[in-house]
């Protein structure tokens, strides 16, 4: 038996082998101990998900795969709640013009790239 360690900075369902392993919370780790081999994962939170994961198992090794949402996530809403702000205050429209700009990001996300919103990244330990 081997041992996979998922660390999750945001929610979703853990699917090990098309079978629902876990339910993650944002900063949380979860250890699934699993039979040697080659074990598919993949995470799923609303619509969106991830792109399966293909892991190597053995007895000697503890595999840590780490679950995030999209690259630059807290960027980009920090990014667009400045914007926003900027808005609200200065009543200029070049804010609200440059905050839809940075909104269509995350929105790709949400839509056509649904299934790249989350992101799974293995690392092994022996």
């Amino acid at each position: 038996m081997g041992t996979i360690k998922i660390n999750s900075t945001t929610g979703a369902k853990i699917f090990i082998d098309n079978v629902v392993a876990s339910v993650t919370i944002n900063k949380q780790s979860k250890t699934f101990n699993v039979s040697n081999g080659q074990h598919q994962i993949y995470a799923k939170a609303a619509w969106c998900s991830s792109q399966p994961l293909k892991v190597n198992v053995t007895d000697q090794k503890t595999t840590i795969v780490t679950l995030n949402s999209f690259k630059h996530e807290t960027l980009f809403k920090a990014a667009f709640m400045l914007l926003a702000g900027l808005l609200l205050f200065t009543k200029n429209m070049i804010f609200a013009v440059l905050a839809a700009i940075v909104f269509l990001y995350p929105l790709y996300y949400l839509t056509f790239g649904k299934n790249n919103y989350l992101q799974l990244s293995e690392k092994t330990i022996t």
